[in-house]
């Protein structure tokens, strides 16, 4: 039956309920397509909340690898420097005096920090606190910016010290001093090794790797790894890495260790010594 015009309807047209149908198809397809990318993005995202060591500091965020190549570098340890190369420091015997030395005798190759530069006197550098505590005579071949590929490298320090030094024990400690590349600062450190060995071959080796107060950037980590993982090439190196284990911080004065700084690396290096044998324990 038609209505008269005007006249209230409580139904639908036909046009009016394919509309709402429509509508509802939509946003029902919608709803079910937003949820399905929310799951597809959990299970991309899932990560494993059991392991702690896996979560970043503020973030909460995982510290994956971006790669599966990444994956399989940090599963065969080759993203951790100590799991990738397990080091086993080398034991010496004690230095001691001889007939014809009242102290044992030190070469101590090395830069700026070596010679002493930030110490408020001669006596309050690292090399001088050695040498009162252990009763060592340190000699120094030294020179501010002395690294393995400066202009005055440390094989060149070590060239150009005496022969009579004829020490008991050689101390290298320095910098890549230039911007050479990686290969050749091994290659520096292998030139140096070998005329340690053919100068003096009963002499123990101690090299201590690149260090500076604070924290280091990507190249100088890259640089500090370069000289360690050279020197322990030698296995009858002893290597100390300042740097990784704890003892780089201190205030500095043009920056050199203050006089704090130097104490810090003398207490740090005896006790080093001491524990591989070079000098007795307290």
């Amino acid at each position: 039956m038609r209505r008269a015009p005007g006249s209230s309807s409580p139904g639908f047209s036909p046009a009016v309920v394919l509309v709402v149908l429509l509508a509802i198809v939509v946003v029902g397809g919608t709803a079910y397509g937003y949820q399905q990318w929310q799951d597809d993005i959990a299970a991309a995202t899932a990560t494993d909340t059991t392991n702690s060591g896996a979560l970043s500091g503020g973030g909460g965020l995982p510290s994956a690898p971006s790669s599966d190549e990444a994956s399989k570098d940090a599963k065969d340890g080759k993203g951790d420097d100590d799991k990738a190369d397990p080091y086993e420091p080398p034991t010496f015997d004690v230095l001691e005096p001889t007939e014809n030395r009242p102290q044992p005798v030190v070469l101590l190759v090395g830069d700026g920090y070596a010679d002493g530069r930030g110490a408020s006197s001669p006596g309050n550098s690292y090399a001088s606190l050695i040498s009162k505590e252990l009763g060592w005579d340190v000699r120094l071949a030294t020179a501010p910016g002395a690294g393995y590929l400066s202009g005055t490298s440390l094989l060149d320090l070590f060239t150009d010290s005496p022969d009579s030094i004829d020490p008991d024990l050689v101390l290298i400690q320095g910098g890549y001093g230039g911007d050479g590349s990686n290969d050749a600062a091994k290659a520096s450190i292998q030139e140096l090794d070998a005329a340690i060995a053919e100068r003096y071959p009963d002499a123990d080796v101690v090299a201590v790797s690149p260090f500076w107060p604070g924290t280091l950037n990507k190249q100088a980590e890259t640089r500090e790894r370069t000289v360690a993982r050279a020197w322990r090439e030698d296995p009858d190196v002893l290597v100390l890495r300042p740097q990784p284990d704890g003892w780089s911080t201190f205030d500095t004065v043009n920056g050199a260790p203050d006089d704090a700084g130097h104490e810090l690396i003398a207490t740090s290096m005896i006790k080093a010594f001491r524990d591989a044998g070079l000098a007795p324990p307290v």
